[in-house]
């Protein structure tokens, strides 16, 4: 397991956690398959990019893209991490 896949992995987690959503409804707001989302959580596969463009895109997720990236907010410009959201 790659410590970054992994790192990041449990962001996702986070992210989805803070939002209080299962795993299914987090999957199919972001269209991909619950079981790819839980590989991810757990780390067991690599984020693609096409995930991350679907979070940054995303209504309601795209404020996390630069915390889950680089582990840095920027409150000001709406960029927070699921402890710093709303």
């Amino acid at each position: 397991m790659n410590p970054d896949t992994s790192l990041v992995g449990k962001k996702i987690r986070q992210i989805r956690e803070a939002m209080g959503l299962s795993r299914p409804k987090f999957a199919e707001l972001l269209q991909v398959p619950p079981t790819t989302l839980k590989n991810y959580e757990l780390g067991y596969r690599e984020v693609g990019g096409a995930f991350l463009v679907a979070l940054a895109q995303h209504p309601e997720l795209h404020r996390y893209t630069l915390w889950l990236l680089s582990d840095r907010t920027l409150v000001d410009a709406g960029q927070v991490s699921p402890e710093i959201s709303d």
